[in-house]
């Protein structure tokens, strides 16, 4: 575990720390272990979509393609039956 770590307390619904429970123990780790394990999947998913909005922004800026909602719309409806 890092070394700046800290505590964060967290309410949880009964049947979601059922969950984590039965989970950690399916795999022999702990609660702790698994509540960190997910965030930082969380993380690393997150920071990753973030990445890629901001770079296809960019893209887009610079290609200056952008096209208004009625436009959007119009193309959406095109496809519904």
């Amino acid at each position: 575990m890092a070394q700046n770590s800290g505590n964060v307390t967290v309410r949880l619904a009964g049947e979601t720390r059922k969950k984590l429970d039965r989970i950690a123990a399916d795999l022999d780790r702990s609660r702790n272990w698994l509540i960190n394990e997910a965030i930082e999947n969380y993380l690393e998913v997150y920071e990753w979509q973030e990445k890629k909005i901001r770079e296809r922004l960019k893209k887009a800026e610079k290609k200056g393609k952008f096209r208004t909602a009625k436009q959007v719309s119009k193309v959406v409806d095109s496809f519904k039956l």
